[in-house]
């Protein structure tokens, strides 16, 4: 039976709760949802009809889930959002329901989704993903697992970020964003590979299987070939032990179905790239330039 249910939480007759959730005050949960064992839903939390969460979540107060979308083109459709196991979702998020009758919003396992986070219809959220405050999601966005999403950062409708991909805050994006790939900017750029987030992830990318992926990034963003001749040399030169690794093939798939194209590299110097020692050193110096270019500018104003 359900425990520590707040008496002022307002829950529908026909919701379904699991073992050991906690429902705080003010708290609202729909008609046929359906929420799993050992979620925590904090005050003041909005679940909405039909909606499904899996178990373990935490939800924090003023989060808004399963929603009407923001979508001119929605007709009152017969669709939800489903999310899976041990996800946070902080303050006032909101995640809306998809367009389309039997349609869903889904969101992945284990992932760290922090406040203020918008999460629009039909958008597709793998699983061991961080989207930082204030990133905005539009319709039919898929992010990959392992991703990770810099705070304020707006994704358009119906692009791909892929798996252990690292977006840096206040980017903006108009194209895919490659697996294994940093990208930062307005455009969003491609600046190297995501060399921390390889390395804290061997059970992702094997330590072995790392110069590939930074082979096949030259390959693609630093020589001059376009997507199509990238690719072709990433068959031929990027193996392991001589295979094509998972991960390539997987990035070779991604990169041939972006419809929008994949975002184009920044084609800048070194200061812009990550330390493969640190991710610090090599960015600091273009960090206190634009420190100083700023500062310049606030005394001229």
């Amino acid at each position: 039976m359900p425990s520590k249910i707040h008496p002022t939480a307002c829950i529908d007759p026909t919701a379904r709760l699991g073992e050991d959730v906690a429902v705080g005050a003010y708290a609202t949960i729909g008609a046929n949802a359906v929420i799993g064992d050992r979620t925590d839903i904090f005050s003041g939390v909005t679940i909405a009809p039909d909606t499904l969460i899996g178990s373990d979540n935490e939800i924090h107060s003023g989060a808004i889930i399963g929603d009407k979308p923001q979508d001119l083109s929605y007709q009152n459709d017969k669709s939800n959002v489903v999310i899976g196991n041990g996800n946070k979702i902080r303050e006032y998020v909101t995640i809306h329901r998809a367009t389309g009758d039997g349609k869903s919003t889904l969101i992945g396992d284990n992932n760290f989704i922090m406040a203020l986070t918008h999460i629009a219809h039909n958008c597709r959220i793998g699983s061991n993903i961080v989207l930082v405050n204030l990133v905005q999601l539009a319709g039919h966005v898929e992010i990959e697992d392992y991703a990770t999403v810099g705070g304020m950062s707006a994704i358009p409708q119906h692009l791909r970020i892929g798996r252990l991909a690292m977006i840096g805050a206040y980017s903006r994006l108009f194209q895919d964003v490659p697996p294994f790939m940093l990208a930062e900017g307005n455009p969003a750029e491609v600046h190297s590979t995501n060399i921390v987030g390889i390395r804290r992830n061997p059970q992702i990318v094997p330590v072995e299987t790392a110069p590939v992926i930074k082979n096949a990034y030259k390959l693609l963003y630093r020589q001059d070939n376009n997507v199509s001749q990238a690719i072709e040399q990433i068959r031929r030169e990027c193996l392991l032990n001589g295979e094509l690794p998972e991960q390539i093939a997987h990035l070779i798939k991604f990169c041939q179905s972006a419809k929008k194209g994949i975002s184009r590299s920044a084609k800048k110097n070194k200061d812009l790239l990550q330390s493969e020692d640190s991710g610090f050193e090599e960015t600091q110096p273009f960090f206190e330039k634009m420190y100083t270019m700023f500062n310049k500018k606030i005394r001229r104003a």
